[in-house]
């Protein structure tokens, strides 16, 4: 069905409309009709209201039960309303996403809500001869279900101008519901939950089995298994989130106290992040003390999730045991930076030069002229 607020047969609101249009009143404050937050139930446009006041003092979103209650209804803000069309999708089965908008002076005027199967994929994703993988199933039909709401500047609130309820696919069964990406989504008290069960070292496999079985099965839960692992790794990811270099540079000082032998070296780059960083500790020390007379050292190529190279720094003992002398994660390949290092590593070695390098490499130059 397609229900619209004005006699025209225009779909398309410009964003450039002025806030007097927007505020122009589409809905009759006097109409009484169904019920919008209950079933069976009539009311009056104040107990309306003073329901819709009431659901928003608690946080709580306005069950539409048609797509007639959204003309008769008004939003207090853009994502209320949006939150009232999802919960609204999730009765009938299909997902929704944020589309369209329109600004007036760099404030939002309007917005277009889409059903999630709206559009269709890009015809250069289905000529691609290079493709490797198989192509994933396509998902969207070009449904012209939407919502379309506006924001009235007289009454401060927002009102729907449209709203479009016929689909072109399946609707999801009741139990698939909460696959759909729009209605998959962690709560507080999950997180809450997630955090504190990871605090006491739990696997996060365990995690989502517990969760599941206190919500009476994996179809009650409002979020998949990738959802959890995502958080959970968004989680890690925030704890050392611009203070990993800080940490390791915190504990190579802590490891000093604790080891006088130990140093830790490094550079900072123009915007005071970490550049190279030198770490050697005392049985390192000692080890190239009796057995650096052959060194031997490489570099990887940036394996790591800093895409820094690491610089090992071995050799051999008595008993053709590999021992290393030292580690450096490296700013980047440069000859200055190799030059940084070995200097160091000299410093550091008390001057004791090796009297082999073997498998010499195009920085063989930088080598001989260090050491």
């Amino acid at each position: 069905m397609d229900f619209d607020l004005y006699s025209s047969d225009n779909d398309e609101e410009s964003s450039e409309m002025s806030l007097g249009v927007c505020g122009s009143s589409g809905s009759s404050d006097d109409d009484d009709s169904t019920s919008l937050f209950g079933i069976g139930t009539s009311h009056s446009e104040s107990n309306k209201e003073s329901h819709r006041s009431e659901g928003d003092v608690h946080g709580k979103v306005p069950v539409l039960l048609t797509a007639e209650d959204f003309l008769h209804t008004v939003f207090t803000s853009e994502e209320e309303a949006y939150n009232a069309y999802k919960e609204f999708a999730w009765t009938r089965g299909f997902g929704v996403c944020k589309g369209d908008v329109g600004r007036v002076d760099g404030v939002l005027v309007r917005r277009d809500i889409f059903c999630h199967r709206q559009g269709t994929r890009s015809d250069k994703h289905y000529d691609r001869p290079e493709r490797v993988r198989e192509e994933r199933l396509e998902s969207r039909t070009d449904c012209k279900a939407k919502l379309k709401i506006y924001y009235d500047v007289h009454d401060n609130v927002w009102r729907v101008r449209k709203i479009i309820d016929e689909h072109n696919h399946d609707m999801a069964p009741a139990e698939f519901c909460n696959l759909l990406p729009s209605h998959r989504k962690m709560s507080d008290g999950d997180k809450a939950q997630v955090n504190s069960m990871k605090q006491f070292g739990i696997p996060t496999s365990k995690i989502m089995a517990y969760m599941a079985g206190q919500s009476g099965g994996y179809s009650m839960l409002r979020f998949t298994k990738r959802d959890l692992y995502n958080y959970v790794h968004s989680q890690r990811r925030a704890r050392i989130l611009d203070g990993d270099a800080a940490a390791t540079i915190s504990y190579l000082e802590g490891k000093a106290n604790a080891d006088l032998m130990s140093v830790a070296r490094y550079t900072t780059t123009v915007d005071n992040r970490l550049g190279s960083l030198f770490w050697v500790d005392g049985i390192m020390k000692s080890d190239y003390e009796l057995f650096g007379d052959v060194l031997a050292f490489d570099a990887t190529y940036r394996g790591n999730k800093y895409k820094k190279p690491l610089v090992v720094f071995s050799g051999t003992n008595h008993h053709r045991q590999t021992c290393i002398f030292g580690f450096a994660l490296l700013q980047d390949e440069e000859v200055r930076t190799y030059k940084w290092v070995l200097l160091n590593l000299l410093d550091v070695m008390g001057q004791r030069r090796p009297n082999l390098v073997p498998k010499p490499t195009r920085f063989s130059v930088v080598v001989r002229m260090c050491c």
